[in-house]
């Protein structure tokens, strides 16, 4: 038995929709042989300093009508032993993560960029990130810099104490948040000043400035 085997990179794009990208269903029908793709290669180790999974380049040599594909590993693994370049890998298009041909596949890719807005930071409670509360306020302030969006999110449910230790809130990609709870999205370009509460019977946002 080999000591690897590969993601599904279809089942992390849907459970991290607003920061895993994967190429679009019209882009990985339009590959073909010569095309290269990259694939995540999961392995098991002891020590925790290492990652669990290796992303490589597979040389496509084959490609079925059921939807499987037979490649070439184009680079050597840096943890994986029992793999070198040149061996055969077989996959089907669920892990694939990436691509890159020679030529122009004449299709645009729906998934390219769009993720870009959601790479931004923001401040978020970790009752939101670590306790499973969903986003019950958030308010924008002036972003300090390009990379920021200026929303703060919180559960409305900490106390004074809880924020006031910095160890509480994290300072990461709005995209992250947005993977647990997306249920504020349409607020997203409120101007900054805007603060917003959840009712906690209906779900719904409301205005509280």
């Amino acid at each position: 038995m080999p000591s690897w085997n590969l993601e599904n990179a279809e089942e992390i794009r849907k459970a991290n929709p607003y920061t895993f990208y994967r190429p679009s269903e019209a882009i990985i029908d339009k590959l073909k042989v010569g095309d290269i793709v990259k694939l995540i290669f999961n392995f098991k180790s002891d020590d925790p300093e290492l990652p669990t999974g290796e992303r490589m380049w597979v040389i496509i040599e084959s490609i079925n009508k059921g939807g499987t594909y037979k490649g070439k590993l184009d680079n050597d693994p840096y943890h994986i032993k029992d793999l070198k370049s040149g061996d055969e890998i077989e996959f089907n298009r669920d892990h694939i993560i990436q691509y890159d041909t020679l030529e122009d596949l004449d299709i645009h890719d729906d998934n390219e960029g769009k993720l870009d807005q959601y790479f931004m930071k923001c401040y978020v409670s970790n009752h939101i990130m670590k306790d499973g509360y969903k986003v019950g306020r958030l308010y924008k302030e002036e972003p300090e810099n390009e990379s920021e969006t200026g929303w703060t999110f919180m559960s409305d449910h900490e106390t004074q104490e809880y924020v006031d230790d910095y160890q509480n809130l994290q300072y990461i990609s709005i995209g992250k948040v947005l993977n647990l709870d997306n249920s504020f999205i349409h607020l997203l370009d409120e101007p900054v000043g805007s603060e917003f509460a959840r009712d906690e019977i209906t779900g719904a946002y409301y205005s509280i400035n």
